[in-house]
Parts: structure tokens; sequence; C-alpha cells
């Protein structure tokens, strides 16, 4: 069953495999997004056509929001 996520700049996602990635940039045409560039966690990016996109089956990770919140902790 696959997720449909919308591709934000900087959220960072989950596939099924436990693979995190990054979205990098987006790309619109007609003021619809048409392509993704993902970015992984050893810095290789990837274009994906937005249907590739939808088909990834990923989910919304809180990755960000974690290392935050441990920056905070070892710096109050």
């Amino acid at each position: 069953m696959t997720m449909q996520q919308t591709p934000l700049v900087g959220n960072w996602y989950m596939n099924m495999t436990g693979q995190l990635l990054k979205v990098w940039a987006v790309s619109y045409a007609d003021r619809k997004p048409a392509t993704v560039v993902i970015e992984y966690l050893n810095g290789k990016r990837k274009i994906v056509g937005i249907q590739d996109w939808y088909h990834l089956d990923l989910e919304l990770h809180l990755y960000q929001t974690i290392r935050r919140r441990n920056r905070e902790e070892i710096n109050p």
C-alpha cells in the first residue's frame, strides 16, 4: 500500500527498508510538483518524477526534530 506523502523541502522521510532520505528540492510545472531531488544520508542525490515519488511508499520521519532536541539537551 503506497502512502502519498507530499514532498516538502527539508523534510526527512523513511522508506520501507528503513533508509532515510531528505527532500532537497522540488520543481514545479503548472503549479504542481513535477520532479523531486532527494538526498540520502551518504550525500548522494537523485532526481525522481513526482509519480515515482508517490510510489516510494515513504513515511515522514522526525530526524531533524530529534537532532534539534539532542542539540538543545547538550547546549541548554
